[in-house]
């Protein structure tokens, strides 16, 4: 079997090393860690000169982090450092608010601009094609999309609706062969470039399904999609900092079961109040006890 060629994490790579390089090695590493940008820019002589070193210490130490050459070296830093610069330099959060504010803010702010993003016509006929498909299922994946993707499920079936999440892309393939024209497919991605589950979203539409995605406007996923909510939010720079993204999807499907419950009222009343009936003869009553937990 043909090996799978994978591009080099070099400052992870030397990292994991480091201790164990000789002494003009760990000069270079520690010229390279401290300023990826200019090593990635530099000529040997110029790396070189900078950790005191011989342009042949330059050459063993990349094929000691498992470069062919100083060149490909050279690549690897600059991939690092375009691909995650403020994750290596650091990046200073300069706010003085409280971890609860942070996190409530970002909350705030992401609710608030998806709240413009939104076209109310294109929520109805989302809940429209929900409304009259035989079954509906979800792909998600990733950090935000699988835990979106889940609670669509848990919004949905007590309105009776027929629904199924997958996050394996595997079964997703497997169950995408399986739709019609009577189905739906319902993709959440915050990226929407995700090239497994776009492929998969593929299958199902070429087999008839609707495709429907709840992600970024500018993405594969929603140029392919016969249906698109359009969610964009642009995080903050802070790295430690959750993404507020998902909380602005998850208000989008809040929006599309809300709709979809005033389509099939009184499917949607009768279901919720044997949900209700039976929960709080498990748990006791309380009118204001949530319909779920």
């Amino acid at each position: 079997m043909e090996s799978i060629k994978r591009p080099l994490d070099i400052v992870s790579k030397i990292k994991a090393v480091q201790h164990e390089l000789r002494d003009s090695e760990r000069k270079v590493a520690h010229v390279i860690l401290g300023d990826l940008g200019f090593a990635g820019k530099a000529s040997i002589n110029e790396l070189a000169a900078r950790a005191g070193v011989s342009e042949a210490s330059i050459s063993r130490f990349a094929k000691r982090v498992g470069c062919k050459n100083v060149r490909e070296l050279k690549t690897a830093l600059v991939s690092s450092f375009a691909i995650g610069e403020r994750f290596i330099e650091g990046f200073n959060d300069s706010s003085d608010d409280t971890a609860i504010g942070q996190v409530a803010h970002g909350i705030f702010q992401a609710v608030k601009v998806v709240r413009d993003q939104t076209c109310a016509e294109t929520v109805k006929s989302v809940a429209q094609a929900i409304d009259t498909c035989r079954r509906l299922v979800v792909f998600g994946g990733g950090g935000g999309g699988t835990v979106a993707s889940a609670d669509v499920e848990y919004r949905l079936f007590r309105l009776g609706i027929d629904v199924r999440v997958f996050h394996d892309t595997t079964m997703q393939r497997m169950i995408a062969s399986t739709l019609n024209e009577n189905d739906v497919v319902l993709i959440v991605s915050t990226t929407g470039e995700i090239p497994e589950i776009n492929e998969n979203a593929l299958v199902a539409k070429q087999y008839g399904a609707t495709l429907v995605s709840i992600t970024r406007g500018d993405s594969s996923l929603a140029r392919e999609s016969d249906l698109h909510l359009h969610v964009h939010i642009d995080e903050p720079e802070g790295i430690f900092r959750p993404t507020a993204s998902r909380y602005a999807i998850l208000a989008v499907i809040d929006a599309i079961a809300l709709t979809l419950a005033n389509l099939r009222t009184e499917v949607s009343r009768e279901l919720i109040r044997r949900i209700k009936y039976n929960l709080d003869d498990h748990r006791g009553t309380d009118k204001r006890f949530p319909v779920g937990d």
